[in-house]
């Protein structure tokens, strides 16, 4: 394949001690470099102010500069030379033989590109299995057109039979095989879409077996044990926990609070969530206590509420998945101790919170479907099929007693 003639056009912020600078000769450009010959290096750097200098703050200019380089790379990708001026039509054929690899690369930056963090990482942590699997057995470098049905069944039985947690020895169960399955199909539906592609084979495999067990509800006497045995080794993970149960956020909503975010004045704190960007919970009573105590009234807004170092600080130098991690690991140290076995997790809590709400309510005399209405605002579910669904994974409903509907008295 012939070489980019260019490098990705980038802007040039000039800084005065690490902070960007508008003062006068420090100009802001954005540049690129260029192969004087089509064969050769990039020998060659191009230099543009286009007025960005006499925009007054920096603000300003780092959005002019961002969508001047948006700009240079349409036009170099469009064929422009910038040496001559002059525009060479280049047609990027969508039906040229990409390899596997090429092909769901391309499909994964498209799919991923106005996505979530968490999103993305789910698609390329999949992806990234299918295509070391694809190393391995030659399919890697194969036009994505031969890529056949059957191939991906191969695939697939490999995870189903084959494949082997490095960490824990276990196969996979079925949820995550078939999260794997949904996300390839995604992405040969964005290779269809992309006319790369006639069809996508995937989406109409059928799910395998799957079984959940993750995330069991605690029981109230598991809750007080497990509270006791944190008090002694980790009660910072108390507080943790009680925005889990109480404001029943998950815990990469939690790793998102801010400072700013928690407004007790008013009794209400803001977060983005799985469906929305932004999210406003009630802090009801039972959570005062746990933010009294971490005592953020005198914390910058910006700090993160929690942190590894069991204090608010600004921790955005680690991935929210890096965050998370490291409070589940803390909680499956403790979990492990007490017995609990790979069935609970630190997200268990939140299932234990919905739980204890439906048969607190169910034990004032309120039918289900009552019930269902009276939590859909507090659970954030969109709609009463999704509580719905998400309550019958977790209870076996037991009818209370209808003694009085017999007629026979045996």
């Amino acid at each position: 394949m012939a070489k980019k003639r260019y490098s990705t056009p980038k802007l040039f912020i000039p800084r005065v001690k690490g902070r960007p600078s508008v003062a006068t000769g420090k100009n802001w450009y954005v540049s690129f470099y260029w192969r004087s010959d089509p064969n050769g290096p990039l020998d060659k750097k191009i230099t543009f102010l286009k007025g960005i200098n006499r925009l007054p703050t920096a603000k300003e200019r780092r959005a002019a500069g961002k969508q001047l380089c948006k700009a240079y790379e349409k036009m170099l990708e469009r064929g422009w030379n910038p040496v001559t001026k002059e525009t060479k039509s280049v047609k990027k054929s969508k039906t040229r033989n990409l390899t596997v690899n090429e092909a769901l690369t391309f499909a994964l930056k498209i799919k991923t590109k106005n996505r979530k963090g968490t999103t993305s990482s789910g698609y390329e942590q999949h992806l990234n299995r299918f295509l070391d699997w694809a190393k391995i057995e030659g399919y890697f470098g194969m036009e994505i057109s031969r890529f056949s049905l059957d191939n991906f069944y191969d695939f697939f039985d490999w995870l189903r039979n084959d494949y082997t947690n490095e960490k824990t020895g276990k196969n996979l169960a079925g949820t995550s095989i078939n999260n794997h399955k949904r996300s390839l199909s995604a992405l040969f539906t964005t290779l269809k879409n992309e006319r790369i592609l006639p069809v996508n084979f995937i989406k109409d495999i059928p799910d395998v077996d799957q079984s959940p067990v993750n995330n069991k509800a605690f029981t109230l006497e598991e809750l007080k044990a497990i509270k006791l045995k944190l008090q002694d080794e980790d009660p910072y993970l108390i507080h943790f926990i009680s925005f889990i149960l109480y404001a029943l956020l998950r815990p990469r909503e939690i790793c998102r609070l801010q400072v700013k975010d928690i407004q007790l004045d008013q009794n209400f704190l803001s977060v983005e969530t799985k469906t929305d960007a932004l999210s406003v919970r009630r802090i009801i009573d039972k959570m005062k206590p746990t933010i009294e105590a971490l005592h953020l009234e005198n914390e910058p807004p910006s700090f993160h509420i929690f942190s590894n170092m069991n204090r608010p600080r600004d921790w955005s130098d680690a991935k929210l998945k890096s965050r998370v991690d490291h409070f589940g690991e803390r909680f499956r140290k403790i979990k492990n101790e007490m017995g609990f076995g790979s069935e609970y997790s630190i997200y268990s809590f939140r299932h234990t919170a919905i739980m204890d709400l439906f048969h607190s309510l169910q034990k004032r005399g309120m039918g289900e479907q009552e019930i269902l209405f009276k939590l859909m605002p507090i659970t954030q579910h969109k709609s009463v099929a999704g509580i719905k669904n998400y309550l019958r994974q977790h209870k076996k409903s037991i009818p209370p007693d209808h003694s009085e509907i017999y007629t026979i008295d045996f």
